[in-house]
This record gives structure tokens, sequence and C-alpha cells, in this order.
């Protein structure tokens, strides 16, 4: 008859042990995808316009590692067009090494513009970014 009381405990534990270990689990799943998302993200830090035809936008790394420039895309906003031949340098305007943005580093990209040039500039992540550059 002692034992009527022991199995309601033991209940108790078996189920404060599996709720500890799912909260583990979803821990360990929202840590690594939130890493994810963060790994690789760019921020645009501004736009403007160089000589009368050149726009100038600045890009941040504001992830945790470099970003290769091959993994953002340039677009056209007026027309939707992927933008070929974009130079990219760094913010002094020395050419990026391995053409890398370092982590928590600035790069530029100028393209040839006459009038108000859009850009959407797509990072690595998915997200998209706008700049507007009037000449």
């Amino acid at each position: 008859m002692a034992m009527k009381g022991i199995t309601p405990i033991i209940a108790i534990i078996v189920l404060l042990l599996i709720t500890v270990a799912l909260a583990g689990v979803a821990y360990s799943y929202l840590n690594s995808y939130m890493t994810g998302l963060t790994s690789k993200s760019i921020e645009v830090r501004d736009a403007f316009c160089v000589g009368g035809g050149t726009a100038t936008v600045i890009i941040a790394n504001v992830g945790t590692t470099a970003i290769a420039t091959s993994e953002i895309t340039i677009l056209d906003s007026a027309t939707g067009d992927a933008l070929t031949g974009t130079t990219w340098t760094d913010a002094a305007g020395a050419e990026l090494t391995g053409s890398m943005i370092p982590e928590s580093g600035l790069a530029k990209f100028t393209r040839s513009c006459s009038g108000t040039c859009s850009y959407r500039i797509v990072s690595g992540d998915g997200r998209t970014h706008s700049a507007k550059v009037t000449c």
C-alpha cells in the first residue's frame, strides 16, 4: 500500500524531463535558424551621384560572415533586368579583395546613370533593398 504515492511522482518527473527535452530541441532549432538568417545580410547605407553621371550605392555587410559580390544581384527597378558589368570597390575605392565584402565591411558599386536610376539589390539571403539615385 505504501507504493500508491510514488507512481504520481514518477509520472510528474517523466513529464518534466520530456518538457525540458522538447524545450532544448526547440531552442537548438531556432538558434540555428536565426543564425542562418543573419549570417549573410546587407544594408544599403547611401546612394548618390558622382560627377553628374555615375550612380554610387554604398552597401554594408551587417551579417556575421563575408559575402561574395556574386551573391548580390542588382536589378534595374524600371525593367527588372539584372545589371552586369557593375564595378565593386571597398569604401575607399580600392578593388575588393577576392570580390568579398568582409564582415562588418562596406562596399560600393558604381554604374553610369542619366536622370533618375532606381535599383533593387537582392542579397544572398533573399532580402530586397532599394536605392534611388538622381544624376
